[in-house]
């Protein structure tokens, strides 16, 4: 979608991102949750900057907050509209216009929260780099991305309003773009596979990344 058409989904985008995911988890802040434990289980507590690239209404700061608590979270975004909404739910937070985030090397880690797939294919490589200037050497950048390989993925994408642009993209296409910004040690894996029913099972979840049924996939890349 256009920053125009982000703008008007400001107001209604958590509830529609809440009721197209509640069959797996009425919890939505646990998809939040389940990431940031995934970014602080690879990166570790010594983090003291993060950005989050595209961070919308600001419903992936409050889990990173939990998971960083001593660390300054940015959130950058071209909707104002979502902007505005993410400022008066974070106060303790700043966002801000992605333009206005100069390439001064200043964080140690950079998230994109299902951001990419509303991207043309053409400006990803453009983003890509825009996340890499901004990464301290030795940074990672983590983007998280539905996984086209699993139909109920696709099919809950197909339905939601929000994402009626999106092109997904597959993981070895985002490997292959984390490589041409200059991203080195990039690796993928599958993610969220059991809903709240089988939440008995969601502790195997870390051995089973290489397995491509998971509703998500990241892939994470480090700054040389």
């Amino acid at each position: 979608m256009t920053k125009t058409e982000f703008d008007e989904y400001a107001n209604t985008f958590a509830d529609v991102a809440s009721q197209n995911t509640s069959f797996f988890d009425a919890d939505y802040g646990y998809f939040g949750r389940y990431r940031s434990n995934i970014v602080k289980r690879i990166s570790g507590a010594n983090v003291a900057n993060i950005l989050d690239f595209g961070c919308g209404v600001g419903l992936g700061i409050r889990p990173l907050r939990e998971a960083f608590p001593e660390c300054r979270i940015v959130g950058c975004d071209p909707s104002q509209e979502s902007l505005v909404l993410a400022r008066a739910s974070e106060p303790d937070c700043e966002f801000m216009e992605s333009s206005a985030i100069e390439p001064k090397q200043q964080f140690d880690i950079v998230t994109a929260v299902s951001v990419f797939h509303h991207i043309v294919p053409s400006d990803r490589d453009a983003a890509l780099r825009y996340c890499f200037e901004r990464l301290k050497p030795g940074g990672r950048l983590f983007v998280f991305e539905h996984n086209p390989y699993n139909p109920l993925t696709r099919h809950l994408v197909s339905r939601c309003p929000v994402d009626r642009d999106a092109i997904l993209l597959k993981p070895n296409e985002t490997v292959a773009r984390f490589k041409r910004a200059g991203f080195d040690r990039v690796a993928a894996e599958y993610c969220l596979f059991f809903p709240k029913a089988l939440a008995f099972l969601r502790p195997i979840e870390t051995s089973l990344g290489w397995l491509p049924l998971g509703g998500q996939y990241y892939v994470c890349g480090i700054r040389p």
